[in-house]
């Protein structure tokens, strides 16, 4: 990870995905630049989907990124102290990932054990709100 300090404004692409033992998988993409959100749910096969968003979606998105404290992050799990920052949300083991692509091409990513973000809850119901979907596995 280079020093650059990133802004919201430069996302372009994120991946979320959400897995558990013999409780499938789920994978939300959201191209920010395409305005479109893919979707992958390894459980419900049926419910696997690409959707294009209103440009008034992307700007929804925009600005509730900050609240989601998304950014720190994958800064606090770089360092590998992100553990120290998150709480136990999952009745059950759960392996979490979040991967951002900025405009000028670098990849930050987060990922866990159950262990979740702070704003965790935050940013999955902004997640379900764009794909009108539940993130949550069954």
């Amino acid at each position: 990870m280079s020093e650059k300090k990133h802004d919201y404004n430069d996302i372009v692409f994120i991946v979320t995905e959400l897995s558990g033992y013999r409780r499938g998988s789920l994978k939300a993409s959201i191209d920010l630049s395409a305005g479109r959100i893919a979707w992958t749910d390894t459980h419900m096969w049926n419910n696997d989907f690409v959707r294009a968003l209103s440009p008034q979606m992307v700007e929804h998105i925009y600005q509730n990124l900050p609240g989601t404290e998304l950014l720190s992050w994958a800064t606090d799990y770089a360092k590998g102290i992100g553990h120290l920052m998150g709480s136990m949300t999952g009745s059950f083991p759960q392996d979490w990932s979040v991967e951002i692509r900025f405009s000028d091409g670098e990849v930050l990513k987060a990922c866990g054990v159950s262990n979740f973000p702070k704003q965790w809850s935050v940013y999955r119901r902004l997640l379900e709100e764009v794909a009108k979907t539940s993130f949550r596995l069954r």
